[in-house]
């Protein structure tokens, strides 16, 4: 029954975005995320590119940024702000039944793991999914109508693989297994959403990120063969093993 599945709320919240920038930059501090804080938030938003500039300190970073997220914000008539948000609701509600339909397919009725399920717009360049609480953000501003959809379908396609796999195989609940998880689960989404029946639904297919394509290759004909998650799972475990990522 539909009842059984998450309702998603689509809310806008500055304080979100705050949080979401101070998230990238302390990552920062222990790997290279050069590229992610470019696409995320410079390139879409240059008057911040001189944040690239290490003479600035964090503390100056976040306050430049607060400030820039309240004038920006402030700029943007709320009114607009809610019709996005209000279309955008719109157009997955009338996906999301076949949405869900798919995904029982896949998972064989796995159930929903509690949640928030809340879906943040942003008007930064990257959507990141918070595994904890079932949150995601999504983008406000899009030439493409259709792209709301797709990433709303890919966090929570996530969240049920993450949920799956974790009941499945515990031991990659592990903190030692998050980047290697991360990998194996954007590739999944990626192989999933670019499948016909699901371009076909949706309209559009996935970008996946540059270093996962050619393993996309290898693991889409694993899944072609399988199509069972356990199998899959297994395979591209073993397969990226012995891959540099």
């Amino acid at each position: 029954m539909l009842s059984s599945y998450p309702k998603i709320k689509f809310l806008v919240n500055k304080k979100k975005e705050l949080e979401t920038y101070i998230g990238f930059l302390h990552d920062s501090k222990f790997h290279e995320n050069k590229r992610e804080m470019d696409w995320a938030f410079y390139i879409p938003h240059p008057k911040l590119m001189r944040l690239r500039n290490k003479k600035f300190s964090s503390r100056d970073k976040i306050k430049i940024v607060k400030k820039y997220i309240d004038e920006y914000y402030c700029e943007k008539d709320s009114k607009a702000v809610k019709r996005i948000l209000l279309v955008t609701e719109k157009q997955w509600t009338k996906k999301e039944n076949l949405f869900f339909a798919l995904v029982n397919n896949i998972f064989h009725h796995h159930p929903w793991p509690k949640g928030k399920y809340i879906a943040y717009g942003t008007i930064w360049g990257m959507y990141p999914r918070f595994l904890k609480d079932k949150t995601f953000l999504f983008p406000l501003d899009r030439k493409n109508k259709r792209e709301a959809s797709i990433i709303i379908a890919h966090e929570m396609l996530h969240f049920i693989f993450y949920d799956y796999v974790f009941n499945k195989f515990q031991k990659y609940k592990k903190h030692e297994y998050d980047f290697k998880m991360w990998h194996i689960s954007e590739i999944f989404n990626v192989i999933i959403q670019n499948s016909p029946e699901w371009v076909k639904f949706f309209g559009q297919k996935t970008d996946p990120y540059p270093e996962h394509r050619r393993h996309i290759r290898k693991l889409k004909k694993a899944w072609i063969n399988t199509n069972n998650v356990d199998e899959w799972f297994l395979t591209a475990t073993k397969y990226l093993e012995n891959q540099i990522l």
